[in-house]
């Protein structure tokens, strides 16, 4: 009988460890799951994996430290990352230390089926019980994981989601919120002119020193406006004169004698 594969699954969230247990346990592997980087160092020193899972952020030791021990020790012992968090830099030091792919959460029954039998098909290649660096698999690339699964097809995280959300709607709301300054910027002017006469009000606290305040905003504001009048109706008013003097000087005129 063949023996069953054995799978380690090291998170500090036990729900994927369960996950992971649910969905390779009815496919014939034997699953186990550690909830540190300490325990799960424990468990590889006591026993040997076929495929080892890893978180990348846990406490204390993080899930790079743990590839990097497991493939000092065991290095053709396949390394997957799982991450939530996944940045180029993570990444970079990842394929450096030989991991053989990353499973990037939200996770589904399919990734990690499929991640698990690539992985396992990597370890067959490489030469079995030879601790050299030719012997390390060669790490998944995105590209390769999609001969059983759908990359293209996997959600995206709810926080990436809201960001390109947030993007979408400050582009679309820009003209509408530079309308909306353009619109209300004059009532505005106006419920300052409002606030301070308020304030006048508060301060003075007399009738007569308030209408005073009043009187000068009321200058203030019909000014321009008192200017405009006056630059568009002098030449009329200075034709009406001329005819009013000369209508008078018309009147005036001394009877002959």
């Amino acid at each position: 009988m063949k023996a069953l594969q054995k799978v380690l699954v090291v998170d500090d969230d036990a729900v994927v460890g369960r996950s992971f247990d649910r969905v390779l346990t009815d496919k014939g592997y034997d699953v186990s799951t550690a909830l540190d980087g300490e325990e799960a160092l424990e468990k590889c020193g006591a026993e040997a994996y076929d495929v080892v899972f890893t978180d990348i952020r846990m406490p204390g030791m993080d899930g790079l430290e743990v590839a990097r021990r497991i493939k000092a020790k065991c290095p053709w012992t396949p390394v997957v990352i799982i991450t939530g968090y996944g940045t180029e830099e993570n990444e970079s030091e990842a394929r450096v230390l030989g991991v053989n792919g990353f499973l990037r959460k939200p996770l589904t029954p399919a990734m990690i089926e499929g991640i698990t039998l690539k992985a396992l098909k990597d370890r067959e290649v490489a030469p079995a019980a030879q601790p050299d660096a030719a012997a390390i698999a060669v790490p998944l690339t995105e590209a390769a994981v999609t001969e059983t699964v759908d990359v293209t097809a996997q959600p995206e995280t709810l926080k990436d989601i809201l960001r390109g959300a947030g993007k979408v709607g400050l582009f679309i709301a820009a003209p509408f919120i530079g309308l909306a300054y353009a619109l209300f910027l004059p009532f505005f002017g106006l419920a300052l002119l409002a606030w301070l006469g308020a304030r006048a009000l508060l301060r003075y606290g007399t009738l007569q020193r308030f209408a005073g305040f009043l009187k000068n905003v009321a200058l203030f504001v019909a000014a321009p406006f008192i200017g405009l009048a006056y630059a568009l109706l002098l030449p009329f008013v200075g034709l009406g004169v001329l005819v009013w003097m000369g209508f008078r000087m018309l009147v005036k005129q001394p009877e002959p004698k």
